[in-house]
């Protein structure tokens, strides 16, 4: 790319913080979907903008990551840590988040088959409460139904709510399997999809270290 290139992106980028930026990463923080983020919006931005936006602070966040959760490669987002040194001066130093997302796992690997023993929603529900949220993904591969199986990703979509299916198909999903953490809404989402029988799946439990493979049972 040309040097005025860049010059004319950075630019563009820049008016496009200044002209919404903040705003969506604080309603992308606050679990708002895409839809509801330019509803909120004073000022008209290009959806797609918008889209990649929400996309970028959920990987900045570590509430998607890009490589499979336990292979030490998803390092977390970068912050700055303040520092004063001997006579007082301030200096920020850029470092990794503190958190156990980038460490390496060796996986105990179970096996859950939809619509035998435990209700897969009332399981899911379980594993997550005692590993914590916030080192729980779910696999997610709607980039790759989207474009693949178009007719099965719409038929997986009507599992889910109407809300749940404006979270999934505001974002940007890349042509290739992401991990999505398991908040509140991926959690219900996931034991919709995975518990219906209908596709396989898998979660990550990084605490409990394990790996649960969901098999397709309908």
């Amino acid at each position: 790319m040309a040097e005025h290139e860049y010059f004319n992106q950075a630019l563009s980028d820049l008016a496009f913080d200044l002209a919404g930026g903040g705003a969506i990463r604080h309603l992308t923080d606050k679990g708002y979907t895409v839809k509801q983020i330019l509803q909120e919006l004073d000022c008209a931005l290009p959806v797609e903008r918008v889209r990649q936006a929400v996309w970028d602070r959920l990987v900045e966040q570590g509430v998607l990551l890009l490589d499979e959760p336990g292979t030490g490669t998803n390092q977390g987002k970068a912050v700055y840590v303040e520092e004063r040194g001997k006579f007082g001066k301030t200096s920020f130093r850029r470092v990794r988040a503190s958190g156990n997302v980038s460490k390496e796992i060796e996986w105990e690997k179970t096996v859950y088959k939809a619509g035998e023993g435990t209700d897969f929603r009332t399981l899911l529900a379980g594993k997550c409460l005692e590993n914590g949220s916030r080192t729980a993904y779910a696999a997610c591969d709607f980039g790759a139904w989207s474009r693949e199986e178009p007719g099965r990703y719409q038929e997986l979509l009507e599992l889910l709510t109407v809300r749940q299916q404006e979270y999934i198909e505001g974002l940007p999903w890349i042509q290739r399997r992401v991990y999505h953490r398991m908040d509140a809404r991926m959690t219900e989402i996931a034991g919709r999809m995975f518990g219906s029988g209908q596709c396989e799946g898998i979660c990550y439990f990084m605490e409990k270290k394990e790996k649960l493979f969901i098999a397709a049972g309908r």
